[in-house]
């Protein structure tokens, strides 16, 4: 066979080799994500194809993903804003007519161009056919979150929509009598829907991605009126009590079906939530085991205002404050009929160990409102409290620094090292 003939013999036989597929390629492409710092981030992807055959001789070279990047706004190593990862990590697994492509965990909203707006990823390969995008996804499945139970709850005259998880055992049966761990919410999730709350940060799913059996809660909360310097007026203590004791009433009937147990109850929240937690602690502080405020705001005595008008105001002042505060009736309490104007526990609060978290270059909440707490707190008798105050080199290690330090509590949530606010909690349970 001459030349000419033979390269026509094996041409032909490349063609005889190649599905001839007519239509559209992809029946159905499934993104598994899971919540990060700041929404959620696509692990893998699951591309259902209508002939096995266009997958037989594909690689994972012959795969790219464009504006994938990392779920945070500044890059640990470089401090300048987060780019598109320049090696995407892919690996592909085929079974049957399903292609299953598992990348470096990126963004699920795209990433961010020089106007700081998110262009949506997508993913090409060498064969166009099996080009696709984000907006081609026919179902999103989020780790956790898909698996938590959602509904309503009524109590003292006001109804709130909450997500809860349910650690399961190795045959998939809920494991009953676990402990809990419920999170309040901060300013920026108040009055939004449950799944903006749920996956505004990684307050349900911390304890579950490491692999804890540990019951998670979070309630969508409305709290208009809860700013600074909330502590001037009554109805908004009052507003935030409420919310509180509904929260208490619906762990008091997971209690008794036997979901969790009560003697294994824990707190936590941010900015606005370390606040609430600080408040739910001063209601039922005879409940909790532990409790762990986050860059609190200050809804006993103003601090963040004070501070903003007159910075050379001494911390030692507003502690003498919040103690005053603390001697009085300072809490709303349930009584059967209405919230009303109640003492603390003092012996309880004080015997219950907090740990306080905050960012020293926070901007927002200041950090004399977590050293003011945990101080009046040693007045009071307190000898179990801890605090860990972040620099912000820390903040930076973790994607947070400067103008992003106030969320301490994602740099918090991600750390289960010795010692840490998260490793603390889970000693405990």
């Amino acid at each position: 066979m001459n030349k000419s003939l033979f390269a026509a013999a094996l041409l032909a036989s490349a063609v005889s080799c190649t599905p001839k597929v007519s239509g559209p390629v992809i029946e159905n492409i499934v993104a598994h994500t899971a919540v990060d710092d700041w929404g959620t981030v696509v692990k893998s992807i699951d591309v259902t194809v209508n002939n096995r055959k266009v997958l037989k001789k594909l690689q994972a070279t012959d795969f790219d993903i464009e504006n994938n990047a990392a779920n945070t706004f500044y890059d640990i190593e470089t401090g300048q804003m987060v780019k598109p990862y320049t090696e995407d990590g892919i690996s592909i697994q085929k079974n049957g007519n399903v292609l299953t492509i598992t990348a470096k965990p990126f963004d699920a909203e795209g990433a961010r161009n020089e106007r700081f707006q998110k262009e949506a990823w997508k993913v090409t390969c060498t064969n166009p056919a099996l080009n696709f995008g984000a907006a081609d996804v026919n179902e999103t499945q989020i780790e956790v979150i898909d698996d938590c139970i959602r509904g309503t709850f009524t109590f003292g005259g006001i109804t709130r929509e909450y997500m809860l998880y349910l650690p399961k055992d190795e045959n998939g049966n809920t494991i009953p009598n676990v402990p809990l761990f419920v999170w309040q919410i901060g300013g920026g999730e108040y009055n939004q829907d449950m799944m903006t709350v749920a996956l505004a940060n990684k307050c349900l799913v911390s304890l579950p991605q490491h692999d804890q059996k540990c019951a998670t809660l979070v309630f969508a909360l409305a709290n208009p009126n809860y700013s600074y310097s909330a502590s001037l007026d009554p109805s908004k203590i009052e507003l935030i009590d409420r919310n509180n004791a509904l929260q208490m009433a619906f762990i008091d009937q997971l209690i008794s079906e036997g979901k969790v147990d009560g003697s294994r109850l824990f707190c936590a929240g941010a900015s606005s939530g370390g606040g609430c937690t600080m408040r739910f602690m001063m209601q039922f502080a005879d409940r909790f085991k532990a409790a762990i405020p986050v860059c609190a705001m200050d809804p006993i005595v103003p601090i963040h205002m004070v501070i903003r008008s007159n910075p050379e105001y001494p911390a030692e002042k507003f502690t003498d404050d919040v103690e005053k505060v603390w001697k009085d009736k300072c809490v709303y309490k349930w009584n059967g009929t209405d919230m009303v104007l109640s003492e603390m526990n003092i012996d309880a609060f004080t015997k219950l160990p907090m740990y306080f978290v905050h960012a020293q270059d926070d901007n927002t909440c200041n950090v004399v409102s977590s050293h003011v707490y945990f101080d009046a707190r040693q007045r009071l008798g307190a000898k179990d409290d801890k605090m860990q105050i972040y620099s912000d080199d820390d903040m930076k290690k973790f994607g947070f620094g400067g103008m992003l330090s106030h969320f301490s509590w994602c740099r918090m949530l991600n750390d289960y090292s010795e010692g840490a606010a998260m490793d603390w909690l889970v000693k405990q349970f």
